[in-house]
């Protein structure tokens, strides 16, 4: 079969058709994949039947698999590998919106999330797009973000989750805040996008604390915005991949039967105003 890629919002999101993922592709459609990733920022593959092994060889040719320290562990086989698992009687990790570790210096570049188990109903996932967030601000107002900072920590993280169970013990630490800037330059589609989210992002430097606290929920409220998104229903042996550079995400939390994902993450690099 031949890979076809099939757009499904204006702004976000692309599903990748006539391709068995597993299979070890050749350079020049592996090529084709991560142009319509970078094109479309999140893209989604269905019935592929991907084994752990196969997950990880996948993710390598993305990046280098970053190392979790958040989520727990997928088995015993690889420490970059992440267990998502619930059944609607915890609180689902990443149901608000956020960019993934914006806490970390070096932000993941991406994900690669694969189901195995799904809901009979229930349990998306919304990305949302941060180039059309910037892009769709009024220029007066994108110039004066694009000189500004903020500072991200995993306190906000560690409050939520704190006492379910669901997280590594390393993910309640609250390390010092790292400083990243509230635009960002894209580092291979060369795009501005938003780079502030509600989970990590704690004040804007410079601001006083009423101004920070205004601009940020203004950018939040902003950043929801349906034209920006695009809704993915999950199915068992789907595939999700996404570019966390330039996009958040928000896992709803409205089901009551087991859901169980894997996951890893690509390592990225600062981002660079």
């Amino acid at each position: 079969m031949t890979m076809t890629v099939e757009k499904l919002a204006p702004a976000i999101g692309a599903e990748i058709h006539g391709l068995d993922i597993g299979q070890q592709e050749d350079a020049a459609t592996f090529e084709r994949l991560h142009e319509a990733l970078m094109e479309h920022q999140v893209i989604f593959l269905r019935d592929q039947t991907l084994s752990v092994d196969q997950h990880m060889s996948l993710a390598r040719r993305f990046g280098v698999p970053l190392y979790s320290k958040k989520l727990k562990m997928y088995g015993n086989a690889y420490d970059s590998m992440s267990l998502l698992e619930n059944d609607g009687t915890k609180i689902a990790v990443g149901s608000v919106w956020h960019a993934d570790n914006t806490d970390f210096e070096e932000p993941p570049m991406g994900a690669l999330l694969y189901c195995e188990v799904a809901p009979s109903v229930g349990g998306d996932t919304i990305f949302a797009s941060m180039y059309a967030a910037y892009e769709a601000l009024n220029e007066a107002t994108r110039a004066y973000l694009d000189k500004l900072t903020a500072l991200h920590d995993n306190s906000n993280v560690s409050r939520r989750y704190a006492g379910q169970d669901i997280l590594r013990d390393s993910a309640m630490a609250v390390p010092a805040a790292v400083e990243h800037p509230v635009v960002h330059r894209h580092p291979v589609t060369g795009r501005k996008a938003l780079f502030v989210n509600s989970n990590y992002t704690m004040r804007l430097v410079g601001l006083s604390d009423t101004e920070s606290h205004h601009l940020l929920q203004m950018l939040f409220d902003h950043i929801r915005r349906p034209e920006f998104q695009v809704r993915f229903r999950w199915k068992a042996n789907s595939l999700a991949i996404w570019d966390n550079r330039c996009t958040q995400h928000y896992a709803l939390d409205d089901y009551n039967e087991l859901r169980r994902m894997r996951r890893v993450q690509i390592a990225g690099t600062r981002p660079r105003a």
